[in-house]
């Protein structure tokens, strides 16, 4: 069984997930996220606020939102003399930006510079009676040109032409 984006499923279902399922969590989040100080930060302040909380997909998004628009706050008040942005401002700083993330490295990249691109992971469940929850394991990570159509070509085309442009180890 494949569940393309599921990571978000396994601490409720905890010991009924079969083991062997191949899951997906639209980017490399919770389990998925690869090893970085921020990630680290991350999770132990989450396990401070909220004990026993298995971050997954839903909590890296939030932070990788608040960080992409701190990271958009800083270029326009940078761009205007350290004045607090207005609408149109703002909306000319997100254009393009880049910023770390628990999850990794985020990218505006496709859309003009107005649809962000990361990395994405996959691998199978495994039940820890230890731990008392589902891990994941054999988990293989992909970068976000190898997994995101080039600029200018539409997901569907890109999948039928044969990934042209990808970027993949």
């Amino acid at each position: 069984m494949v569940l393309s984006a599921s990571d978000h499923v396994l601490p409720p279902l905890g010991n009924k997930m079969p083991d062997g399922v191949i899951i997906g969590a639209r980017g490399a989040n919770g389990q998925f996220a690869e090893k970085s100080p921020i990630n680290d930060w991350y999770v132990a302040a989450l396990a401070t606020a909220y004990p026993g909380l298995i971050p997954v997909q839903p909590h890296y998004r939030a932070a990788q939102g608040l960080l992409g628009l701190k990271t958009a706050v800083e270029k326009a008040m940078a761009a205007n003399g350290g004045k607090k942005p207005n609408s149109e401002e703002m909306a000319a700083a997100m254009v393009g930006i880049e910023w770390d993330a628990p999850p990794g490295h985020i990218k505006l990249a496709l859309g003009d510079g107005h649809q962000a691109i990361q990395s994405n992971a996959a691998g199978r469940t495994k039940w820890d009676p230890d731990a008392k929850m589902v891990r994941l394991v054999d988990i293989e990570h992909f970068a976000a040109e190898c997994v995101n159509p080039p600029p200018g070509i539409k997901s569907a085309d890109w999948i039928a032409q044969g990934f042209p442009g990808a970027k993949c180890d």
